[in-house]
């Protein structure tokens, strides 16, 4: 008598053998693409956090050089070019920075505006005002930066103290405070 066995028995482990190798490579392709992704996702983060610190830098030295050629009345080839190169890194500030820096760039920039239509009218609002419009672009310049710090990770505040003594905890403390009251004042200071 012929004995056969049974179909199954021989079928069972080769289909047992290709379906583990199905899931197996399915979970291997699965695994491999969620890596390629994360891998891509973190990339790209590092380059948008690398292209942000370097158009920050842009920005902020671009509109502090602003600052300083109205504030020292510079001629108006001096103050175009500043003018331009500060608008353009601001562009892209609107472009890579999230809502916070955005908001606090554009205070920034429309305080410099308003001092440069001073300036360029020749201070027509009078030199107090002139001076209190920069005392804000500073203020605007601490806001930008606090958000800039916060968007890029970087703990704590920038911003000096109001007003701002570089002499604070030295012998000179109180005499600075004094000098720089006189000096707002226009008198000659009183110092002991």
């Amino acid at each position: 008598m012929v004995c056969f066995e049974d179909p199954l028995a021989v079928v069972s482990p080769a289909v047992y053998g290709l379906v583990g190798s199905l899931i197996g490579g399915f979970i291997a392709g699965t695994v491999s693409v969620l890596v390629a992704w994360q891998s891509r996702s973190a990339a790209e983060r590092a380059w948008v956090r690398d292209s942000r610190r370097e158009i920050y830098d842009r920005f902020l030295t671009n509109a502090q050089r602003l600052l300083i050629v109205l504030e020292g009345e510079g001629d108006d080839d001096e103050v175009k070019t500043a003018y331009a190169e500060f608008f353009e890194p601001y562009v892209v500030v609107q472009t890579v920075a999230e809502r916070p820096v955005v908001d606090a760039a554009r205070t920034y920039a429309y305080r410099l505006l308003e001092l440069k239509a001073e300036s360029d009218a020749r201070k027509p609002s009078g030199e107090e005002y002139f001076r209190d419009v920069a005392e804000h672009v500073r203020f605007a310049r601490h806001d930008t930066i606090d958000a800039m710090r916060t968007e890029l990770g970087l703990a704590g505040s920038a911003r000096p103290p109001r007003p701002p003594n570089p002499f604070m905890g030295t012998d000179l403390e109180l005499r600075y405070e004094a000098a720089a009251e006189a000096r707002k004042q226009g008198r000659t200071p009183q110092v002991g």
